[in-house]
Order: C-alpha cells, then structure tokens, then sequence
C-alpha cells in the first residue's frame, strides 16, 4: 500500500475546510509511517532541532503538526579555507569578489560554498551564517584575526 500524499489528504477535505473521517484516517497513518521512519532511522542519544512547522491541524481536540527537522550535530568541522570563505560570506561579499580577495575563481569559491553548505545542512547564504553564529564558529575566527 502507498503511503497516503498531500494530494490524498487534501481531496479527502470538505468545502468547509473540516476533515471528513476519510482525512483524518489518511492523517494518522501518515503520522504513524512517519513515527514508525523517525524510530527506525533515529540512534540512541539523537537529537533533532525542530526548523519550521510544515502543516498543521486540530482534528477532533488533537493537534497535529508537520515539522520540518534537521539533526543536531555534535560538532560542525569546517576547514580553515572554509571558515575564511564563510567569515567573508558573512561580510555580504558575492563570490567574485571572495575569488579576488583570496586568488581563487569564483567557481572554486561555488564549490567551496557548496561544501559548507552539505556540512551544515543548509541551503542558503543566510542559514549558513546563522548556523555558524549558532555554533559561535564565526565568533571564533573574528577573535583568531
């Protein structure tokens, strides 16, 4: 059986916008795939901070939510090359210009970016140096210069 989709649980709904059983149903067995998943992949001692609530709802006086999480990670281990081009990312400097200032191309600087990025588990400029400050990574390197 294929595990119930947005498109399942949003023709199950009323005009009203009220679950019908039919939705409710869909729901909990998406919560309990999901739960069964979590258990299943999560290790002993893991923990997870909670992103951004995806989807919520209250069917019959119980609160559901969708919650976008990533894994907290014990330890974040860039590269001093990585840090110099995060810290200068944190400056507001384009790629270009991080190329000038440390005589690389820009394209190196991409590949770099990209790296930091798939370490933090990020997807922009901005969450990659929030990440950092959360780490006090940046804090660090403005008090090694």
């Amino acid at each position: 059986m294929m595990p119930p989709n947005s498109t399942d649980l949003t023709a199950s709904l009323s005009y009203q916008g009220v679950f019908i059983p039919e939705a409710e149903r869909l729901l909990k067995q998406l919560v309990e795939r999901v739960d069964a998943a979590i258990d299943a992949k999560k290790p002993q001692g893991f923990d997870l901070i909670e992103d951004q609530v995806m989807f919520e709802s209250c069917i019959n006086g119980l609160q559901y939510q969708l919650v976008r999480c990533r894994p907290k990670c014990q330890q974040v281990s860039l590269s001093p090359r990585e840090l110099e081009i995060a810290g200068l990312i944190a400056q507001g400097l384009p790629n270009k210009c991080i190329g000038s200032v440390l005589k690389i191309s820009p394209c190196t600087v991409s590949t770099h970016l990209r790296r930091i990025f798939v370490k933090l588990g990020v997807t922009s400029r901005a969450a990659m140096v929030a990440r950092l400050m959360e780490e006090n990574l940046l804090r660090d390197m403005a008090k090694a210069q």
